[in-house]
């Protein structure tokens, strides 16, 4: 009987404990914005425009996205250019220089626009897609955008992964104003986990 009771305390000491250290783990803080210019960075799977004028030749238009190894290649120069993580006017710039090194243009005139961009958010959303960036967009907006969250949603711990770095926010406190809603950037993923129940 006595190894019995001995055993059950064992036993109930190791589920406190474990219930104590899951209880006190720290919450992640809130995502800190990009780098001055990092939200500008283009990366793989964004559509771009790029423009040659000023030259004698009607120039062109090219539309295109940008593949996973980040690199395009633009008519008449043979080397590829590598996008990502570069801003639409170094890329313009460096597509203009290579044109005048090696002598094909004079004076070109290229320009870069960025396409749609756009966030994604998973998990226990109602229509789970893409959202449409936008400048003043938000967690809870993009949220809003997907129809809101399940009735399984574990609000408390919802993820955003940006780059390399995940961040942990409760969107409970958010939505009575008593946390934060921070801002979403292009190329974020939002996932919403579910309720353990």
């Amino acid at each position: 009987m006595k190894m019995f009771q001995r055993f059950g305390a064992i036993v109930a000491c190791a589920l406190l404990s474990g219930c104590m250290s899951s209880s006190s783990s720290p919450v992640a803080p809130p995502p800190p914005p990009p780098t001055a210019g990092q939200s500008d960075v283009m990366r793989a799977g964004d559509h771009v425009v790029i423009r040659l004028a000023g030259v004698p030749d009607d120039g062109y238009i090219l539309e295109k996205e940008i593949p996973d190894t980040g690199d395009i290649v633009v008519p008449y120069l043979t080397q590829p250019f590598h996008f990502t993580g570069q801003t639409c006017p170094e890329m313009a710039a460096e597509i203009a220089a290579a044109y005048r090194d090696q002598k094909i243009y004079t004076n070109p005139n290229v320009t870069i626009l960025p396409g749609d961009r756009y966030v994604s958010v998973g998990g226990e959303v109602r229509t789970p897609n893409r959202v449409l960036y936008a400048a003043d967009l938000t967690l809870l907006s993009a949220i809003n955008s997907c129809g809101g969250f399940t009735e399984y949603a574990n609000r408390k711990a919802v993820r955003i992964t940006r780059g390399k770095d995940t961040f942990q926010v409760d969107c409970v406190q958010a939505q009575r104003g008593t946390g934060t809603d921070p801002a979403i950037y292009p190329g974020d993923q939002i996932y919403v986990p579910r309720t353990i129940l």
